[in-house]
């Protein structure tokens, strides 16, 4: 699970961080149109890649360069990542990788937690435990990790690289690529859900049978998914539904949006054991079904992070976790995104004692409220120089 997020060079995050009091299971980022909260999903997803190796193919998917992720109100040429992470044993580990933009890898990475380093590269080599220093003599993008043998590794750090690496991002979610027919064997939905019917052909017993009830209990009409599997090994989705009695069964190029982008969400959101990225999770979603997604979400078994601009998303959640969960993301006066627990923010704090946490936000300019955290991030570097002195 990951506790933390922090980075200093990417995009407008130039000194930003997602640590006060450590990430929870579902956690919601809200904010301005603009403010960055993009950005942290697009972060999380570049990170995991990292981890695998394929930092190229991951720019020139989304039709960026290396260039593009530089942050203008950062002075320093590499991006430096730090991700928190809590392993199965409950100990608390963190990996910290410099990005070089030219060569596409990490140069410099620690993988440590409060006593030891476990891992660490610098200059040219790199050393596990208490092992002498090796050479790196061989080529990689993104962090070294990605080529390391796992036996070769201590299984802590095996461990949080899998965890970084399993962020699965659904920032793209398309209803539009979700109605593609394709042939490769998929082991996740894809960015924007392209692989959604290659992905649902390979559900099978119970876990296909709780898919299709839980989507039942979005969609009442719907009996069942069929993917069929055609020439050449082509995967081709449609959904079965009853009216009156009456069987109709709809290619997904007819299937509605909505319904689309539920079954994707659930069949993510019940497989595997990832850290799930929804860039506004609510869109294309009938308000009436809102509370069940949430409630899904929650208690989906693996961490959701997702962006939101509606209250509805907040209006179900109970006030505590709302307190831990909700992060509000601004810019600063100097064009910076940072992030405050939005219920930790005094005038927040007040109108959470009488209203819930959506109507709460509902009747707050957001505009205000980034004027307040500018003076309460001004507050909290006056006391630390003074601390200082």
């Amino acid at each position: 699970m990951i506790l933390g997020v922090s980075v200093n060079g990417f995009k407008s995050l130039a000194n930003f961080n997602l640590v006060k009091d450590g990430l929870s299971n579902f956690t919601c980022l809200v904010g301005l149109n603009g403010a960055g909260k993009s950005s942290v999903l697009q972060l999380l997803d570049f990170s995991s890649h990292l981890m695998r190796g394929d930092v190229d193919s991951w720019l020139s998917k989304r039709g960026w360069s290396a260039s593009d992720l530089h942050s203008k109100f950062s002075t320093g040429s590499n991006i430096i990542i730090a991700i928190t992470v809590q392993i199965k044993s409950g100990d608390i580990l963190s990996w910290v990788g410099s990005f070089n933009r030219s060569t596409l890898s990490c140069t410099t990475e620690r993988v440590f937690n409060v006593d030891d380093n476990l891992f660490q590269l610098l200059r040219g080599k790199y050393s596990i435990l208490d092992a002498p220093p090796s050479k790196v003599e061989f080529n990689y993008t993104g962090s070294i990790l990605s080529v390391l043998k796992d036996e070769a590794l201590h299984p802590d750090i095996v461990e949080v690289k899998d965890i970084i690496s399993n962020i699965k991002s659904l920032e793209l979610l398309s209803p539009h690529l979700m109605r593609y027919s394709l042939r490769e064997v998929a082991t996740d939905i894809g960015t924007g859900g392209e692989k959604l019917s290659p992905f649902l052909y390979n559900i099978k017993g119970k876990e296909r049978e709780k898919l299709t009830n839980l989507l039942r209990e979005f969609y009442p009409s719907v009996i069942d998914f069929k993917v069929k599997q055609e020439r050449a090994g082509w995967k081709k989705l449609s959904i079965i539904e009853s009216f009156n009695g009456e069987i109709v069964e709809t290619d997904a190029k007819h299937v509605n949006d909505g319904l689309l982008r539920i079954l994707a969400i659930l069949a993510q959101a019940g497989s595997g054991n990832s850290t799930l990225l929804f860039d506004e999770v609510e869109n294309g979603v009938n308000p009436e079904i809102v509370e069940r997604l949430v409630h899904v979400l929650q208690n989906a078994g693996q961490q959701v992070i997702v962006t939101t601009h509606s209250p509805m998303i907040l209006n179900y959640l109970s006030d505590e976790v709302a307190k831990e969960s909700v992060h509000f993301i601004y810019r600063t006066v100097s064009g910076g995104t940072r992030s405050r627990p939005l219920f930790s923010i005094p005038k927040m704090a007040k109108k959470l004692e009488i209203m819930g946490p959506g109507e709460a936000f509902v009747d707050t300019s957001l505009s205000d409220l980034t004027i307040e955290c500018a003076k309460l991030d001004s507050d909290d570097t006056s006391k630390s120089m003074k601390g200082a002195l």
